[in-house]
């Protein structure tokens, strides 16, 4: 399983409660309760990576905003004593992008993310004509299935 993206604690004289998030692919996973409990989750699925990430970015500055603090997030971890808090770790490296390429009417778009040992791609080229998509196509297909890809 992947680290948490977004790790959040609130805690006051009446709450001691964690939340934490992670995208993975175009699911936001999110995971929150009280410290000391495994606490809840919820999943959503997004159309892209992209919105998924804005909405996990969107939903921690409401945590912020409501009190709440970068921490570990540590669901099981004992309820925290009054001492000085230490700083929070170094966020994960990225596990996920889109990069484009443009040649002349040509538009690739290519989309990478880790999900624990698997790198996923997906691809998606965009042609001014579809018979110039189609004619790609065949093209592509061939040279993959004469490499040893076989069609399932």
């Amino acid at each position: 399983m992947s680290e948490w993206q977004v790790s959040l604690i609130f805690q006051d004289s009446k709450s001691n409660k964690f939340w934490r998030a992670r995208c993975l692919g175009n699911n936001l996973e999110v995971n929150f309760g009280r410290i000391g409990s495994q606490g809840q989750s919820q999943a959503k699925r997004y159309d892209s990576p992209e919105d998924a990430a804005r909405e996990m970015e969107k939903q921690a500055r409401e945590k912020h905003k409501k009190g709440y603090v970068d921490g570990d997030g540590d669901p099981v971890a004992p309820p925290a004593t009054a001492a000085a808090p230490e700083p929070a770790p170094a966020p994960p490296a990225a596990t996920q992008c889109t990069l484009v390429l443009t040649l002349g009417e040509r538009r690739l778009e290519l989309r990478l993310n880790v999900e624990g040992n698997a790198l996923h791609t997906h691809s998606v080229e965009h042609y001014a004509h579809a018979d110039a998509a189609h004619a790609a196509f065949a093209q592509i297909r061939a040279a993959l299935e004469a490499e040893g890809y076989r069609p399932q």
